[in-house]
């Protein structure tokens, strides 16, 4: 792939999904001049010169089979001292709804069909983002568990997601989980809204300064 040798930009935002076809990644590029590009790449490398960014942020690292291979890439589009930000899921434990709907999945279609929502919660704990980052020569690492309350419209809109949003619930199920989360989310329900609790980890760190610079 040819590298962008437009001038340094001053950040970089990624959201990685995997789908049956492989690694997408989502990337926005903000310019020195405010301008702002936007592209979707295939797999983890990406398309800009070694510095280019003073900062990058992404989301969805957890979901990676390579996790080592994309904080590379990251790193290696940082300027030193650069810095990053990777969100990734935390506890399903303390995300209500999705412990919910693991458990439906679970009792509807077994372990597997269970597996693509605990899938996404499978760095639970604080010290799996601080180990990843200072493997992979981030220094001056600082993680914090961020809980917040979202609110949607209902249950049904989680699960059956609008435009290209890929669909965590088979749609022959849909009518069974839906009837469970009804159940067992009424408390979470305020005004016609679904109040969902979740929980994130959050690790900032700075490209380090080693021999390998």
């Amino acid at each position: 792939m040819t590298a962008d040798r437009s001038p340094t930009a001053h950040s970089l935002e990624l959201a990685f999904e995997v789908r049956p076809g492989g690694i997408g990644t989502s990337i926005i590029a903000v310019r020195p001049t405010g301008a702002i590009e936007t592209r979707r790449c295939h797999g983890v490398e990406l398309p800009y010169d070694d510095g280019s960014f003073g900062r990058v942020v992404c989301r969805g690292l957890q979901l990676l089979p390579d996790r080592n291979r994309a904080l590379a890439e990251m790193r290696r589009v940082l300027v030193t001292d650069g810095e990053i930000e990777v969100a990734v899921r935390g506890s399903i434990e303390r995300s209500p709804l999705f412990a919910r709907l693991a458990d439906s999945l679970e009792r509807h279609s077994g372990a597997r069909g269970a597996a693509a929502v605990r899938w996404l919660f499978c760095m639970p704990e604080p010290d799996d983002l601080r180990g990843l980052l200072a493997a992979a020569a981030f220094e001056d690492i600082r993680v914090d568990v961020v809980r917040t309350i979202d609110r949607f419209p209902s249950i049904g809109a989680l699960l059956s997601p609008s435009g290209s949003e890929p669909r965590i619930v088979p749609e022959i199920l849909e009518g069974r989980v839906l009837a469970d989360l009804q159940r067992s989310l009424g408390p979470c329900v305020d005004r016609d809204e679904l109040l969902i609790t979740t929980e994130t980890i959050v690790g900032r760190a700075k490209r380090a300064r080693s021999l390998r610079d």
